[in-house]
């Protein structure tokens, strides 16, 4: 039986230095940014601009018409402001552009819903037996999964 010599590394480690993080990272970012913007032009619901991305050091905003376009660029020293005090202290600064076709996308990320699974009776007596055969944290964590699924099962009679 082969022995392997490197402890098994945590799934979030291993995926922090991934394209997928780092794209996560600037979503969640851009995000509060919009957030700050609706703030600062005491706005509700962000819909005629947006914050779209982060190039070279400054934030990207886009108006989706020449009037908004021109109330952006009067506030621009306010919203770097906020934008340096609330999120960003490095940022270089604003670009502010107009939108192609005057169109703005809004970006809606689904909640996800919590999945509940439903163990069969074959797979909470397994449970009991794999926990006859452990101790400690393990041995509760399998008892209570297997009394979970219990309470489940006779829920649903």
């Amino acid at each position: 039986m082969a022995r392997y010599t490197q402890k098994p590394l945590d799934v979030s480690k291993v995926l922090s230095h991934s394209t997928l993080a780092s794209q996560q990272q600037q979503v969640s970012l851009v995000q509060q940014l919009n957030k700050v913007l609706a703030e600062v032009l005491q706005l509700e619901q962000l819909s005629f601009c947006q914050v779209s991305c982060i190039r070279d050091g400054r934030a990207v905003i886009l108006s989706a018409s020449a009037p908004w376009l021109t109330r952006l660029k009067l506030q621009r020293d306010a919203i770097l402001d906020n934008f340096r005090k609330k999120i960003l202290p490095d940022l270089a600064g604003i670009d502010i552009e107009a939108s192609p076709n005057g169109q703005i996308n809004h970006y809606s990320l689904p909640i996800p819903q919590k999945t509940s699974y439903q163990l069969s009776e074959q797979a909470a007596q397994s449970l009991r037996a794999a926990a006859e055969s452990s101790d400690g944290p393990l041995k509760q964590a399998l008892l209570k999964l297997a009394q979970n699924a219990e309470a489940k099962n006779n829920k649903t009679r």
